[in-house]
């Protein structure tokens, strides 16, 4: 899961409106006709059309065939747009994703990845794209970690705030093996608050009724990712500079013009995790 540090771990958008797109008329790659790319001379595995390497993982990516939507999707769907592109998935298993990017089956990946020092060695890291925070999923929608002091706490094995919740919660913190099995807890009751990416938090909420208040805590000191939530990067093949660059560019646009923001908040996200400040690997 590419919430840990380790390296294994459907919506579409392309409105006229969008950077690089002129006229109303598509081509047959569904791209608008007289599009202007916001970057020239890119070269992409397949002509016309920008490849991440992907797995389901909703609200972060929601893959259906080779479609390719939710927060990930909207916004590499927006960055091909802005390069006279359009944008197809190549679904494969999480371990494999990342791979394909540094062997070059792919021209970027994608699901939530962290923006990781060991994983930097192996491919280029576009981004920050967003900065992936943490939420307190309960009841009475606790936004404070003091507040759920008390309480059976929830968390999932491999999270990086696992250390940090030991020493606030003690013999009060749950650590489940999977997310789901820590949602399972909560729906019945045996647990009364938990904490999850807020995106995932929202996307498990919805699924399960909507009966529970997902919130992003209040910066503190006693979690680091509170107050710095971990990036998330879209991998790329180190030997194709030139798209690397374009890429890491669009991104800063869309950051600038509150593009990216919206997208997110769109998807699940909030808006807020735009603002990811400059890239800070983990090590």
């Amino acid at each position: 899961m590419s919430k840990r540090i380790a390296l294994v771990g459907t919506m579409l958008l392309c409105a006229a409106t969008l950077v690089g797109c002129g006229g109303n008329s598509s081509g047959s790659n569904g791209v608008a006709s007289g599009c202007k790319p916001a970057h020239t001379g890119l070269k992409t595995v397949t002509s016309g059309k920008l490849t991440t390497s992907t797995y389901n993982f909703p609200p972060f990516i929601a893959l259906k065939g080779t479609q390719v939507g939710g927060a990930e999707g909207a916004v590499l769907s927006q960055i091909a747009s802005m390069e006279c592109m359009s944008l197809t998935g190549l679904p494969l298993d999480t371990g494999s994703v990342v791979s394909a990017a540094q062997n070059g089956r792919a021209d970027i990946a994608s699901g939530n990845w962290y923006c990781t020092a060991a994983r930097a060695t192996i491919v280029n890291l576009a981004g920050p794209v967003y900065g992936d925070q943490i939420g307190i999923i309960s009841a009475d929608g606790a936004s404070t970690f003091d507040e759920i002091k008390g309480r059976v706490v929830g968390t999932v094995d491999g999270y990086l705030w696992n250390n940090e919740f030991q020493k606030i919660f003690g013999q009060s913190l749950k650590v489940y093996p999977t997310p789901t099995a820590m949602y399972t807890d909560l729906k019945a009751g045996r647990i009364k608050a938990a904490a999850d990416s807020y995106g995932s938090a929202t996307y498990a909420n919805k699924q399960n009724g909507g009966n529970w208040k997902v919130v992003i805590p209040k910066a503190d000191s006693q979690v680091a990712a509170s107050k710095a939530p971990p990036q998330v990067c879209f991998p790329m093949p180190k030997k194709n500079e030139a798209l690397y660059n374009a890429i890491n560019d669009d991104i800063q646009t869309l950051r600038k013009n509150g593009k990216l923001g919206q997208l997110l908040q769109k998807n699940g996200l909030s808006a807020s995790a735009a603002d990811a400040g400059p890239l800070k690997l983990i090590k």
